[in-house]
């Protein structure tokens, strides 16, 4: 067992070192770093905490919930022209692919099947993560 946890480590450290994560860590400082968006991305956290926190109840305020709902809609809605919380998202997306591609090649190599909605054909050539 401890020769698992040793390759899962040396794992993390080679997707920590990975062109995707330095991207995605890049851009999540700079989102931190711009006012506007640590603003706006704070506004939104805050309201998926206490949206989080009043579903727990056993009868939540309906109105309540729809007008979190509402507002972290428009938040939503201002990520879309902030050009720092794009580029953060859109680099998160692509490490969120990489470990996509890790967990599929894992079950690959466990079990020898392909998962059926995996998004991988199982034709090597036409997958950007292995090359």
């Amino acid at each position: 067992m401890n020769t698992v946890f040793e390759k899962t480590r040396e794992l993390g450290e080679a997707l920590m070192a990975s062109e995707e994560y330095k991207a995605m860590k890049a851009a999540e400082d700079a989102a931190m770093a711009d006012a506007e968006a640590a603003g706006l991305l704070d506004r939104y956290l805050e309201a998926k905490t206490k949206l989080e926190e009043l579903l727990k109840n056993s009868d939540p305020d309906r109105d309540e919930i729809q007008a979190l709902g509402e507002s972290m809609q428009d938040l939503q809605s201002q990520f879309q022209s902030v050009p720092v919380i794009i580029e953060m998202t859109r680099t998160r997306d692509e490490f969120d692919g990489l470990i996509d591609q890790v967990n599929q090649v894992l079950h690959f190599i466990i079990t020898g099947e392909m998962e059926e909605n995996g998004g991988c054909g199982g034709a090597c050539e036409t997958c950007p993560g292995c090359h």
